[in-house]
């Protein structure tokens, strides 16, 4: 819709009865007016009650035109553009453009996430969206490996070098609980352990950890890269894990570190 939308313009100002005229005029035979009229239920009759706000409705959207991606939008919020609605009467609203709707239906499972650290380009990933060459066999394993531990709910420990996908694998299985709308959490563990720290004086981080010992599905991302003291190892690891595995509930954990040097 927003793709077709072409600007009238006049050559005097709203002030003046015969532009006004004029502009109602052409706002009649306008096919992207006459559609949002027909979409959004308007009375025909307000074309010549408030021309000028359809005009600039009309000039606000077409900047729309030629869209293809959220990459190249040009409107002040990315995404949205001023629309109007009627409801009894004519308002303006901000709306998504359909690139908007499309990211938002493929995020719609990261309300699920009730502490999320992840990385934004990992939102929308998911085992289905795995890409690999033919001989990556030792990854092609992992993943069969933790696709079905990811089904079976348990958890699992990937290790490896700076790059070699472990959060992705890991943000895959998180992603999975979240769209059958499970409660989820990925912490990356450094930044967390100097969150905690930060907010231990007025007892905040206890909220946090609530989160963490109850959803059904934690990622501790980048464990061993954290700096060690008793107290985040104490006060906050152990009782949060040793609850989730009272609870039963799967946590993964990714590393730089083997278990032994860990």
């Amino acid at each position: 819709m927003e793709n077709e939308m072409k600007t009238v313009r006049l050559p005097v100002t709203g002030s003046d009865d015969a532009a006004t005229a004029e502009l109602i005029e052409k706002l009649k035979t306008n096919k992207s007016i006459l559609a949002l009229l027909e979409r959004s239920g308007i009375p025909y009759e307000l074309l010549e009650k408030k021309p000028w706000t359809f005009y600039r409705w009309l000039n606000g959207t077409a900047v729309c035109a030629g869209c293809r991606s959220l990459r190249d939008c040009r409107q002040p919020v990315k995404g949205y553009y001023k629309d109007l609605l009627f409801d009894g009467v004519l308002t303006d609203a901000l709306s998504p453009c359909r690139y908007q709707k499309e990211k938002n239906k493929a995020e719609k499972h990261l309300s699920a996430y009730l502490v999320s650290d992840m990385p934004s380009h990992l939102n929308t990933v998911g085992f289905d969206t795995l890409k690999y060459e033919k001989d990556e066999a030792d990854y092609l394993k992992a993943v069969r490996r933790c696709m079905k531990a990811a089904a079976e709910g348990r958890g699992v420990y990937l290790y490896g070098s700076m790059g070699s996908g472990k959060t992705y694998l890991a943000a895959c299985a998180c992603n999975m609980y979240a769209r059958k709308g499970e409660k989820v959490a990925f912490i990356h563990y450094p930044s967390f352990c100097g969150r905690m720290a930060r907010s231990v004086s007025g007892n905040e981080y206890e909220s946090e950890i609530g989160k963490l010992k109850y959803v059904k599905m934690l990622v501790i991302d980048d464990i061993g890269a954290e700096t060690v003291t008793e107290w985040n190892r104490d006060a906050i690891l152990l009782p949060l894990l040793n609850s989730r595995y009272e609870d039963g509930l799967p946590t993964w954990f990714t590393s730089n570190e083997d278990m032994a040097s860990l």
